[in-house]
């Protein structure tokens, strides 16, 4: 019968195998178990709700100026809400009854000399209300048929996270 041999006397298997773990597995555990660190605080972080949420958006108050002197353009208003933890954009906004949509912006120079300008898109912060005005921030457009006081004309508000949101806005007389 032949004994064996303790595995350390056989080629020196195991005293290399330990060896090369002392070496190599500390450079190998130190990101393993700073990912794993990382990875538990932000779970307990999104599981805490602190992670906030995503925008929640909300239109309202939607009018449309009755145009006047002759004008084919006017401009339409809206209350846009974000309930919601994160910030949106506003990308843009279409009507089937109308053939140009375009948001601007009024912006004051020196002396009191107010000028429109068309911007690309309009920032709506979490938490917030942006309230489009004659004053700042609207919606430009030129109608497809008359309008008359209490018709309602249909817009597509396009969010960049909150999607696309519906809403029918009042023929109302300007300043009303």
């Amino acid at each position: 019968m032949s004994e064996e041999k303790p595995v350390a006397a056989r080629g020196g298997e195991r005293p290399a195998a330990a060896a090369w773990a002392r070496r190599h597995l500390p450079g190998v555990l130190a990101p393993v178990v700073a990912c794993a660190v990382a990875l538990t605080g932000l779970s307990a972080w999104v599981a805490a709700g602190a992670a906030g949420g995503p925008a929640r958006i909300a239109v309202g108050d939607a009018r449309v100026f009755l145009p006047y002197g002759g004008k084919a353009e006017t401009a339409a208003f809206f209350r846009i809400t974000n309930s919601g933890e994160s910030g949106d954009t506003l990308l843009s906004v279409a009507s089937p009854a109308a053939g140009d949509v375009m948001l601007s912006r009024t912006v004051e120079r020196a002396g009191n000399v107010e000028s429109m300008r068309m911007v690309g898109s309009a920032a709506v912060p979490a938490r917030s209300v942006v309230r489009m005005t004659p004053e700042g921030l609207d919606v430009m457009l030129r109608p497809q048929k008359t309008l008359r006081l209490g018709d309602e004309v249909p817009f597509v508000l396009r969010f960049r996270h909150g999607g696309d949101v519906r809403v029918r806005a009042v023929v109302v007389r300007p300043g009303s």
